[in-house]
């Protein structure tokens, strides 16, 4: 039989964030950032899109979660090694829109803890931390005509310098900046214990194509993306498992084109034997 294959309109549509702090976490993501808040924000919970888009296709959930007296410190990072995010990334327009954000982060370096730069060949990416230190990647795609494709979903990823004196130069001099009109989630890339017991969901069960693999990790996509979903175990095999109780990735959720290829997915799920949770605040986010 035919193996399972998603609809190949599958993208990321959002992520949710459990955070220490709203307050917090919006300096970051709306103040430096450039997302703009939808509606209005509470101590609790704050909804982030990109500019001018609607209120329904918000990009980021920002939520609180009480952990009794845990502070986490701006920039601390967990000495638990964990299941969960090692980065979710946002995917500007286009070369110009890293660069003006590259300006605008070199311009405001004070607050952030900038990780660093790569030219993954297919795209090029800036890496940040946020207040809680989750892992952020801004990038921008190279035209898919430049990727090299290895077979019929596979494709080369490498992991070079990325020119950041020359990107610098490509930035536009009077800069407002605000996260683009057209600005995505372009994929997540996840900390697992088993490479193999991820691979299986997310190839044979969720139906995404292998796309590449590097040492320690997978990479996953529909139809011909380079990636949507990634894995890895650099933290190691014995590592605690995720948990919405914990700061960091609550969830993120995929967007497909049409209830009927919604439907299919739940099916497949059945077949396979997965378990599917119903609630009202993820009912509405499918509808």
């Amino acid at each position: 039989t035919k193996s399972f294959e998603i609809s190949p309109g599958m993208s990321v549509a959002n992520v949710k964030l459990n955070v220490y702090s709203v307050e917090r976490s919006l300096t970051f993501y709306r103040d430096i950032l450039g997302f703009q808040l939808i509606g209005k924000s509470s101590d609790e919970s704050a909804f982030l899109s990109a500019i001018g888009s609607n209120n329904k296709n918000y990009l980021l959930h920002l939520s609180r979660i009480d952990k009794g007296n845990k502070v986490i410190e701006e920039g601390e990072q967990s000495i638990i090694r964990k299941a969960g995010l090692y980065h979710f990334a946002i995917l500007l327009p286009s070369r110009r829109h890293l660069a003006n954000i590259f300006k605008h982060l070199t311009e405001n370096s004070n607050q952030l803890s900038f990780e660093g730069a790569a030219d993954h060949a297919v795209s090029e990416s800036l890496y940040l931390r946020d207040p809680d230190s989750n892992g952020v990647e801004i990038y921008r795609d190279r035209h898919p005509s430049e990727w090299k494709r290895t077979g019929q979903f596979q494709i080369e990823m490498k992991t070079h310098h990325l020119n950041l004196k020359q990107l610098l130069k490509e930035a536009e001099d009077q800069l407002d900046w605000q996260m683009p009109a057209d600005t995505v989630i372009g994929h997540i890339h996840l900390h697992v214990s088993d490479l193999t017991k991820s691979s299986n969901f997310y190839s044979k069960v969720l139906g995404l194509h292998h796309t590449c693999s590097y040492p320690g990790a997978n990479f996953f996509a529909a139809d011909s993306y380079h990636h949507h979903i990634a894995t890895n175990t650099w933290l190691g095999h014995d590592i605690a498992n995720a948990g919405s109780t914990q700061y960091g990735l609550d969830h993120f959720s995929l967007n497909l084109k049409s209830k009927e290829n919604f439907e299919e997915l739940l099916s497949q799920m059945k077949r396979m034997k997965i378990k599917v949770l119903r609630s009202e605040e993820h009912t509405s986010e499918l509808q």
